[in-house]
């Protein structure tokens, strides 16, 4: 299940920061823009939304610990940069985000966006032929990511010290690498969203409830 991040800051960020879900993997900014239209099948991107239309919030530095599938590789849950965690379950390891600069995007007013993304007869036709859709309201970018796995230290009391993990041998003592295996091509990473359903009644588009990132999985 996938969880939003937990902000480690003393100041109270706001909402759209505590809404973003993490993504499976990492993506590059051009796959994943603010004000997408997604199904399991198609994305689009409108051309009706303007810059004026976004905000734009930035931090100069990033942590967060994160719960990921250790077969696939895929992230499961954020846990904000946090020290101490709970052992992780079987078939999941914790690992560490950081990055120089982290951009949250956001829509001013996603009701009045959608309707303006859903102006252009291309993305009418798209909803019609895509039932199933959701719309991308905000979008966290990260620049100069590293992913990394973490060794915990155990603290007691079932608590778990997070620290960098250095690389070396595994418990079935073959050798492994501390990165863990995200390539997107870009400088900067999509690596959390916010996605609301689109909900369709009487012929007009309204948003919906929160929806989660098997998007792209």
């Amino acid at each position: 299940m996938h969880h939003p991040r937990r902000p480690s800051s003393a100041d109270a960020p706001p909402p759209a920061f505590q809404e973003l879900v993490i993504l499976p993997k990492p993506l590059a900014p051009q796959a994943l823009p603010v004000g997408q239209l997604v199904s399991k099948t198609s994305k689009l991107n409108p051309s009706t939304i303007e810059d004026r239309d976004y905000d734009d919030i930035g931090t100069r530095w990033y942590k967060d610990v994160i719960l990921f599938d250790t077969a696939s590789g895929a992230f499961d849950e954020s846990l904000g940069a946090t020290h101490l965690i709970k052992k992780p379950e079987e078939g999941k390891e914790a690992g560490i985000i950081e990055a120089t600069e982290e951009r949250v995007r956001l829509l001013k007013d996603p009701a009045a966006a959608l309707k303006k993304a859903l102006s252009a007869d291309e993305a009418k036709q798209w909803l019609k032929e895509n039932s199933e859709a959701g719309f991308v309201v905000a979008a966290r970018e990260l620049t100069n990511a590293s992913y990394r796995r973490a060794r915990l230290v155990d603290r007691g009391n079932n608590n778990w010290e997070v620290a960098r993990d250095i690389g070396g041998t595994g418990g079935d003592g073959k050798r492994r690498d501390s990165g863990l295996d995200v390539q997107t091509g870009s400088k900067t990473d999509v690596v959390g969203v916010s996605v609301r359903k689109i909900v369709v009644e009487n012929g007009e588009a309204t948003l919906g409830e929160e929806l989660d990132t098997s998007f792209w999985k």
